[in-house]
């Protein structure tokens, strides 16, 4: 079911042409260097990739999945996939600077249409979360955004109260945010009793620890 969007004031719109990528709440690298980008890592796992596309544009204003798997596997893969989702492989592709600058400001235009309907080919923002209390609670999303909770970042409790604030203020959302949670599962039973408990989990699977494919299954906790 598809979360209607909440009215956009004229100073909320204007202020779209604005909007930067916020580097208070996300990181655009990771904490670790990555050996390999290759954008063709899908092929290495492609249920996992498909997984998180169908993951990724579910109606849902705000969603949490866990991936598990083999640590340089799953981190390679999630890296492309941000770089695939964010744009930067349109942008790779766009043969030179003056083409570059065109599809930035293309971009911009459509971040600033709030008529028009996104498209799946229209780059979010993905990065790594920072878990900055303060900033996440005064976190809006310029546009469709990937979160990645890298196994080493944050620890639970610090997880728990990102999933809750930005499950709190995901109604204030005019775009879909989905946090993405590395290496760890989450008990939905644990988080019952906190605001976060209307938050589907989905479990995301590597095909090395589903047998010949990955898949993804989702736990509400509210269970």
């Amino acid at each position: 079911m598809t979360t209607p969007r909440p009215s956009t004031s004229l100073s909320a719109r204007a202020g779209l042409l604005l909007a930067r990528f916020d580097g208070s709440v996300m990181r655009v690298e990771p904490s670790r260097p990555i050996a390999e980008r290759a954008g063709a890592r899908h092929a290495l796992a492609p249920a996992t990739w498909a997984a998180l596309q169908a993951w990724c544009f579910t109606g849902e204003r705000f969603a949490v999945a866990t991936l598990q798997g083999p640590p340089a596997g799953r981190v390679g893969l999630v890296e492309a996939f941000s770089r695939q989702l964010d744009g930067s492989d349109q942008l790779a592709a766009a043969g030179g600077a003056l083409a570059g600058l065109l599809l930035r400001l293309r971009v911009k235009g459509q971040d600033a249409m709030w008529w028009r309907k996104r498209q799946p080919s229209d780059p979010w923002d993905a990065g790594y979360l920072i878990g900055e209390p303060q900033a996440l609670r005064a976190f809006r999303p310029r546009r469709a955004t990937l979160m990645v909770a890298e196994e080493e970042g944050l620890d639970e409790a610090a997880l728990r109260e990102a999933v809750q604030s930005l499950a709190t203020n995901s109604g204030a959302f005019h775009h879909s945010v989905r946090l993405l949670v590395m290496g760890r599962s989450i008990d939905a039973r644990a988080w019952s009793n906190t605001p976060s408990s209307s938050v589907a989990i989905t479990e995301i699977v590597w095909p090395s620890e589903a047998g010949s494919a990955a898949s993804a299954s989702t736990a509400s906790a509210s269970r």
